[in-house]
This record gives structure tokens, sequence and C-alpha cells, in this order.
């Protein structure tokens, strides 16, 4: 696979959890896929319950996907990309968040997503951004 179409790829499978479009994520990743929230903290507390910052194909199809759907009004984070670089494997990406909170907070974050490939899918998804202010905003 060449680099452009790598990463596309990875612009398609954040779009794809932009819009809470599980089916469209689960064509783009590998059954060893992992997905993780850069952070210090294994766990983190979202409503109560005690959650994992790295999430495994299925949980990630099943949660990670339609995150956006359960934090803001329009269901949507309103993700846009300023760049994508690639080197062999190896995609990064840097975006922001354009969206407003269940509490009418605006969420506009900056991320740095990496993503690294195997064959044709991708197997890993991190993503780096101000986790103060998600919770802060975005959680209670």
């Amino acid at each position: 696979m060449l680099s452009d179409e790598r990463k596309q790829k990875a612009r398609q499978l954040l779009k794809a959890c932009d819009v809470g479009d599980g089916e469209a994520a689960a064509k783009l990743i590998n059954d060893d896929f992992t997905f993780r929230f850069m952070e210090k903290a294994e766990t983190w507390t979202v409503d109560g319950k005690e959650v994992s910052t790295t999430l495994d194909k299925a949980t990630f199809l099943n949660y990670g996907v339609s995150a956006a759907e359960n934090v803001t009004k329009d269901k949507l984070l309103n993700l846009s990309f300023d760049l994508t670089v690639g080197e062999g494997d190896h995609v990064m990406i840097l975006g922001k968040s354009d969206a407003l909170s269940l509490k009418g907070k605006p969420y506009q974050n900056n991320y740095v997503w990496y993503l690294r490939f195997t064959g044709n899918g991708i197997s890993e998804l991190r993503e780096y951004c101000d986790t103060k202010h998600a919770h802060d905003v975005l959680f209670d």
C-alpha cells in the first residue's frame, strides 16, 4: 500500500469515528487493533464507571466509534485535519475538534493521532489531546 493510501485510510477511520459509523471503521481495522487514550492513567472514570484507556477491536467498535454521540449535542466532534504525515507503516495526523458538549460548553481540542498499519489495515490508533479539557468539558 502506498503512503497516500495509508493517509487516506487513517483520515477515513477518524471521520468514521466522528460520525459514529462502526461499519466503515470495521472495514479499516485489523483483528489485532487497539485504541489507546494517551494519558498516564491506565483507567479513568466516566459517569461513575471505570474505563480502560486501551480498547480492543470489539470494545472500540461498540463504544469508541460512537463516543461523540454520547458527549456532544450534535453527536459529532466535527473533526478537522491540519496535516497528515506518513512514513512506512506509520501515519500521524494533526487535527482539532469543534463541538458543543451536552453541558453546552464548547469542546475545541487539539489532537495528534498516531496510526500503525499492518498490511492493508490499521492495527493501532493512539489519541493524544488535552485530556483534562476533555474530562472537564465532556464528562462529569
